[in-house]
């Protein structure tokens, strides 16, 4: 009775571990597709598809990041500073094109070419969203910041650097305070103002030419 008991137990478990999956390869697996995923969408987006819609699209946030980058296009027009709304499109199309491009390789190249559409729209629609999410976070950020009641400012005492602030500083990476935070968007804001207006002389002075050549001819 014992060895029939002890059989059952040995065949139940053997049967089992045949029927379960190798949960490390599969774990391996997964963390492939995704490194894979990961490579392939950032790659169209940052080597791509932005730069692309920053060079041809004459919406507000692509000329803003065309100054940004120093390109200077006569045609731009003046802007104002970017709204709530402003931020919340930020790279939204480029990723939303990126992740449907990416996607829809991805599972054509895996199941066939049935899965691209399917592949291309839930993969941008996902990457779409997850890019909102990510500007609202840095919205909530920026409203929260500008919220601080900085008139009476106090000069506490250096805080102790925890285990990670330590270890991230040996390899040369410093924290960012909200206020540097805030005064490095302002410095931006202000060059980007500055910039603004010493293309609006150049203008001017290029029309003046133009209308001292007609005159004179």
């Amino acid at each position: 009775m014992e060895n029939s008991a002890g059989n059952t137990v040995i065949r139940g478990t053997l049967i089992t571990c045949k029927r379960n999956p190798h949960y490390g390869v599969l774990a391996t697996a997964a963390a492939v597709n995704s490194g894979v995923t990961a490579v392939t969408f950032f790659s169209l987006r940052e080597f791509a598809i932005s730069p692309l819609l920053v060079h041809t699209l004459s919406w507000p946030q692509y000329v803003r990041r065309r100054r940004e980058l120093g390109i200077n296009d006569p045609s731009d027009p003046s802007l104002d500073p970017p709204t709530w709304s402003d931020l919340r499109k930020h790279k939204t199309l480029d990723t939303g094109i990126s992740g449907a491009l990416a996607g829809g390789a991805l599972r054509g190249w895996k199941s066939g070419p049935r899965a691209i559409l399917p592949g291309a729209l839930t993969i941008g629609a996902l990457c779409t969203l997850l890019q909102l999410a990510y500007n609202e976070a840095g919205i909530m950020r920026l409203r929260y910041v500008s919220g601080l009641n900085v008139s009476t400012p106090v000069t506490p005492p250096p805080p102790s650097k925890s285990l990670s602030e330590r270890f991230l500083t040996m390899f040369g990476v410093q924290q960012v305070t909200d206020e540097q935070y805030v005064e490095k968007l302002k410095a931006t804001r202000e060059a980007h103002l500055k910039r603004i207006a010493e293309l609006e002389q150049q203008l001017a002075r290029e029309k003046a030419d133009r209308d001292v050549e007609k005159d004179s001819q």
